[in-house]
């Protein structure tokens, strides 16, 4: 499957659109299809490096893990470490500030399931993902503060 994409423009700073991002434990109160997120290794900052996602999509029940990467400031990835149901999860964010009080999140991610699926039908279940993330995090940090 070819990388989907999206961004989204959120007023709030790129400090905060990454401490959100990055508090990947409080993920199943505010994300849909997470119902439980456990970091297994954080890093000298406490960000997250390895992290075990027990979700739910399409019915089914899944879980794997991923391991973070930050190659710059404002910038994250994540890839597969291990899982029993996709062979390729790959997944970028990037937070900038756009100098009016808002910031631009753009995040791309590609993923491969074990098990034969229409593309199309895979590419719709990680549009679903990517756009319900991004509004769910356009909600979160333009809400009241916590």
């Amino acid at each position: 499957m070819a990388p989907v994409t999206g961004t989204a423009s959120v007023r709030a700073t790129p400090e905060r659109l990454l401490d959100l991002l990055l508090d990947v434990a409080s993920y199943p109160s505010w994300q849909g299809g997470y119902e439980r997120v456990e970091v297994r290794e954080s890093d000298e900052r406490g960000r997250p490096v390895l992290v075990e996602s027990h979700v739910k999509a399409m019915g089914q029940r899944a879980s794997h893990t991923v391991r973070y990467e930050y190659p710059e400031p404002g910038r994250f990835a994540y890839h597969l470490h291990e899982s029993g149901v996709v062979t390729t999860y790959d997944f970028h964010c990037s937070v900038t500030a756009d100098g009016d009080g808002t910031s631009q999140v753009s995040v791309s991610q590609e993923i491969e399931l074990k098990w034969p699926m229409p593309k199309r039908m895979l590419e719709k279940m990680a549009r679903k993902g990517i756009d319900g993330m991004l509004a769910a995090l356009k909600e979160r940090a333009e809400g009241p503060a916590e």
